[in-house]
């Protein structure tokens, strides 16, 4: 049998018919008593006799009348008063900051949903404070290591101005010291640049400069760019690119920033001789293999970047995609500074794609998988 669901309102209902039947009750009780007291003592004495019954009456009417507004009183504070309270004085707690007020669902009515309810909201504050306490602790982390890349350039910047602002630097030294300087500030210049950039791609004003082009020509142009620095590294490079046109709408100079990205994360964080794949398919959703049916209309186009060198490692290869995390070797050595793949992982997404590392993309090849829906 269905449970009848309990409110305030049908309390209150309940209460005001009541009160009237009490009333009628009492009426009822009065002339009850009149009358049987009048039929006990006979006719002769009826007028003392009915004084006597309707004072009878009126002190048991004042007893139950009493009764009655006792109950309602107790049932009023129980069930109405006793929670408006509770509510109350937790809710006090909360705007002094306390977010450790859960309250213990016990009454009924509307009250024990208002409770069940403070709950809910009391663990969805909690639950924001700590995402905002996890934003501002990976803020003082983000500023740590802005300051931490740029020390380095300006510091060296700073000590060769020095240097030749006394004069008596040699000709040799000098010019050697001038190109220090440039490559310096060039760092730091690229530095602020990507640090712009992932500040601008992460604002919800933010649009991509959408229009239709050759997505297969692009990733071409990007590998064509790089391969005078793939030649320096003495890395071997295979490019598997259809020929044919990929019709795309997407913003080319944002995707033509993965693609270097991801390009220059090879050849940075890989020895001399490594193997490189640069690869794009038109692959079935979830299938990753090529439409073979011409007649079927490929879902996604999957770019990978592959290379047989070292694998990550496994500390940093948990925030690969978090700004700074290039590891230590990486920005202190190899000018690596972490924000890269944080760009290139925004931009896919904003394309309603996605990048993703991936160790066994063929094998003794591991890379980045570029995973971008053709609609």
């Amino acid at each position: 049998m269905k449970k009848r669901k309990k409110s305030l309102q049908n309390l209150l209902i309940t209460l005001f018919l009541g009160a009237i039947f009490v009333a009628w009750a009492l009426d009822s009780v009065a002339d009850f008593l009149q009358g049987f007291t009048q039929a006990f003592k006979g006719n002769n004495d009826a007028p003392a006799v009915e004084s006597s019954g309707t004072d009878i009456a009126m002190y048991i009417a004042k007893f139950l009348s009493i009764i009655f507004v006792c109950v309602v009183f107790w049932i009023i504070k129980k069930k109405v008063s006793d929670p408006v309270k509770r509510l109350s004085k937790n809710m006090e707690r909360v705007r002094e900051g306390n977010l450790d007020a859960d309250m213990e669902v016990v009454d009924s009515f509307e009250f024990g949903q208002m409770e069940k309810d403070f709950n809910s909201m009391v663990a969805g504050l909690r639950e924001a404070r700590a995402l905002r306490e996890e934003n501002e602790e990976k803020n003082r982390k983000l500023y740590a290591e802005i300051a931490h890349d740029l020390k380095t350039p300006m510091t060296m910047i700073l000590g060769y101005a020095k240097l030749l602002s006394k004069g008596d630097v040699p000709a040799e030294t000098r010019q050697e010291y001038v190109s220090t300087i440039v490559e310096q500030t060039e760092n730091a210049n690229a530095l602020l640049e990507q640090m712009l950039e992932y500040a601008k791609l992460g604002s919800t004003e933010y649009r991509l400069d959408m229009k239709e082009g050759n997505l297969a020509e692009c990733l071409r142009q990007a590998a064509a760019e790089n391969y005078i620095r793939f030649e320096e590294k003495k890395m071997e490079l295979e490019v598997e690119i259809p020929k044919d046109t990929i019709v795309y709408k997407y913003d080319e100079r944002q995707m033509k920033r993965v693609f270097n990205n991801l390009i220059g994360n090879v050849i940075r964080h890989n020895p001399e001789g490594t193997e490189v794949k640069i690869v794009m398919e038109l692959s079935q959703k979830g299938s990753g293999d090529a439409p073979k049916d011409t007649d079927k209309v490929p879902d996604t186009i999957e770019i990978r970047v592959a290379d047989t060198g070292p694998l990550i490692e496994e500390g940093v290869k948990e925030h690969l995609f978090e700004p700074f995390h290039a590891g230590e070797e990486s920005r202190n050595n190899r000018g690596g500074s972490g924000l890269g793949l944080s760009v290139a992982k925004k931009i896919a997404q904003l394309h309603g794609g996605d990048l993703e590392y991936r160790e066994q993309l063929a094998e003794g090849y591991k890379g980045f998988v570029l995973t971008i829906p053709c609609k």
